[in-house]
């Protein structure tokens, strides 16, 4: 099941039951569902680059793979070290995290790059001239 993320001016994902009653027998675990990841896409020069937040993983954590002009990115699970059940709010995603993207403009996989530092996910991919289109006459 894929969930968004949770926005900081929505009502937070696991509310206390003195603040919404109707909500006291529900179950709040949010820790293994997978949620889409955000992104943000820009270009430079002939490049396309999309950076997004990756808090607290490491690169075996995470996947990455192009194919025909779609970008997938998957985070496996993290655990924080410190675990409370006492959370006044809880807005931090630790489960796993994945997107499918269509690319806005045709890539060459063969030359894209990846790096992960202070935890943003930055991905490098060279833009291709064109797209190939091929016109097939009918006989």
């Amino acid at each position: 099941m894929m969930r968004s993320l949770h926005m900081p001016w929505q009502r937070e994902q696991n509310p206390s039951p003195e603040i919404y009653p109707e909500d006291e027998d529900r179950d709040i675990s949010i820790e293994s569902e997978e949620v889409e990841l955000p992104v943000d896409i820009s270009r430079q020069e002939d490049y396309l680059i999309v950076r997004a937040p990756l808090v607290g993983a490491k690169n075996e954590d995470i996947s990455i793979t192009v194919n025909n002009d779609i970008l997938f990115i998957h985070k496996n699970n993290y655990t924080p070290e410190e675990k409370s059940d006492n959370y006044y709010v809880r807005e931090c995603h630790w489960g796993p995290l994945a997107r499918e993207i269509q690319l806005p403009v045709p890539v060459d996989p063969t030359g894209a790059k990846a790096s992960l530092n202070d935890g943003i996910l930055k991905i490098i991919l060279p833009i291709r001239e064109h797209r190939q289109t091929r016109i097939i006459k009918i006989r």
